[in-house]
């Protein structure tokens, strides 16, 4: 019984995990998505400067 128990506690671990890495994936996705453009609205701005000088 007790390792039953075990395997349940074991399996219940691996899936709580899993779901922890996909949403860690997903929220760095976001991250980089966020920054890329934070980055690509600065360079635009730069662009702008240098054409209106």
């Amino acid at each position: 019984m007790a390792d039953e128990k075990k395997g349940s506690v074991e399996e219940a671990a691996e899936k709580t995990g899993e779901v922890i890495g996909k949403g860690v994936k997903k929220g760095w996705g976001a991250v980089k998505a966020f920054g890329k453009g934070v980055k690509d609205g600065v360079e635009g701005e730069k662009k702008q400067e240098k054409k209106e000088k």
